[in-house]
């Protein structure tokens, strides 16, 4: 298997590069959710649910309304895509999509309506209509207008349960209602991951609703959760590439440690989402001379997803406060469970006064001011990396004030200056390694010193 990660991912026959952006489009849709997948995996009673309402309205004319109801990365809106993408091929429709986390208010939601409709050239006019009711009625007018008939509008309301904070539940009274009339065929399809949905709606509003759920379950077993990632990542045809492109996404789906990773995300949440991203930054580096997935890609991606959120926080610091945090790590290699900002500059300062430390470009790393190197200290105090040696350390009056406990006071309640005020480093001996390793800009002399 370790032959596949290098130079295995430039075959793929004679391949151009617009052939390869072509495919990288495609997956990255996939991927990302933005496109359709070629099939979605174990939901096949879902789509057929979803597709027979949507089909109704695109059809026969029909009003509608259905929700869509699965926990986080089940794949709901994978469903309502390949339902749409099904049933669109049965007449000329318009799909309009929200979400409750964009749209927060019926203005923004009706903004957005007029503008996917292409009718926003007329959304002044809209705004004039009086109740959203009304603005809504003469956006769909002006959609027949232009279309010179009328035109089915499928709406899918993304985080269904969100858009149902809205003051009076304009937005949605409005849609169910307009999907029970005649004049211009409406279907409603809510997407959300709450499955008491149904509490939160008004009674008007639930009056309205069809009472249509579908619901959406997670994978149901670990070789139908890894067919997830193989169907987003199907290339169809058969040609060279095609084969090679198949055979590729095979070899690493069966990686050991690729399949670990796939099996660990299946047993914490079965979130598919989280499951296709690792492929994502590997299929953004496919060109005409790499056109086949890189498990070296995928590996640094599974990294990345492996790594705590601590070491992602502490990734970017700067070489003085790693430097700090180097000083604290000897400190307690020495035996200092506690400490404060002048014992670890002192650590600081004597470690940089016996070495002549060159950096790689060839110019001399400099001993921080005691000043600077408090504002470095307070930097990691305010990432947590490094807290007070004592949780009430400042007592309620700081906590109520929004200050962080190093600047606040100490655990006596005195004023005592923030220089020697004690804190710990909240990073284990091994993350300190680690987080050394990672870095390419460290001088060889301060590996060592975390080395000792």
């Amino acid at each position: 298997m370790a032959g596949i990660a290098a130079g295995a991912g430039r075959r793929g026959g004679d391949v151009t590069e617009a052939e390869v952006a072509k495919v990288r489009r495609m997956l990255l849709g996939r991927l990302y959710g933005r496109a359709a997948p070629a099939e979605v995996v174990g939901q096949a009673a879902a789509v057929a649910a979803v597709e027979a309402v949507v089909r109704q309205t695109v059809e026969s004319g029909e009003g509608n309304s259905v929700v869509v109801v699965g926990p986080r990365g089940s794949g709901k809106t994978a469903v309502v895509q390949q339902a749409l993408a099904a049933a669109g091929s049965g007449g000329r429709h318009h799909v309009v999509r929200l979400s409750g986390f964009v749209h927060t208010s019926d203005g923004l939601a009706l903004r957005d309506i007029a503008r996917q409709l292409l009718a926003a050239q007329d959304a002044e006019g809209a705004g004039a209509a009086g109740t959203f009711a009304e603005a809504l009625a003469y956006v769909l007018g002006v959609l027949r207008a232009a279309d010179g008939g009328v035109a089915p509008v499928v709406f899918v309301l993304e985080e269904f349960d969100q858009l149902a904070q809205h003051p009076k539940q304009a937005l949605l009274y409005t849609l169910f209602d307009m999907a029970q009339r005649a004049q211009t065929p409406v279907c409603v399809v809510g997407v959300t991951a709450r499955v008491d949905v149904m509490d939160l709606l008004e009674k008007r509003v639930k009056s309205r609703f069809s009472h249509r759920l579908v619901h959406v379950h997670g994978a149901a077993s670990l070789e139908a959760f890894t067919d997830i990632a193989r169907t987003a990542l199907h290339v169809d045809g058969d040609s060279q590439f095609a084969r090679q492109f198949r055979q590729r996404v095979e070899e690493i789906l069966s990686t050991p440690a690729v399949a670990a990773h796939i099996a660990a995300v299946y047993e914490i949440d079965k979130d598919a989402r989280q499951l296709l991203q690792l492929f994502a930054a590997a299929v953004a580096r496919l060109t005409a001379a790499e056109p086949l997935l890189c498990l070296e890609h995928v590996q640094r991606s599974i990294a990345h997803e492996a790594a705590s959120g601590k070491m992602r926080v502490v990734g970017g610091i700067s070489l003085l406060e790693l430097s700090l945090v180097v000083a604290m790590h000897s400190l307690v290699r020495g035996g200092s469970s506690k400490y404060n900002f002048e014992m670890v500059y002192d650590e600081y300062k004597q470690f940089m006064s016996r070495h002549v430390i060159a950096a790689a470009g060839g110019g001399a790393m400099k001993i921080y001011k005691k000043p600077v190197a408090l504002k470095a200290m307070e930097a990691l105090v305010a990432l947590e990396v490094v807290r007070p040696a004592g949780l009430s350390v400042a007592g309620p009056t700081a906590a109520a004030a929004g200050r962080n406990d190093l600047l606040a006071g100490t655990a006596a309640g005195a004023r005592a200056p923030k220089e020697y005020r004690m804190v710990q480093l909240m990073l284990e001996p091994a993350q300190v390694l680690a987080l050394m390793a990672d870095r390419t800009d460290v001088p060889v002399v301060i590996r060592r010193w975390a080395q000792q």
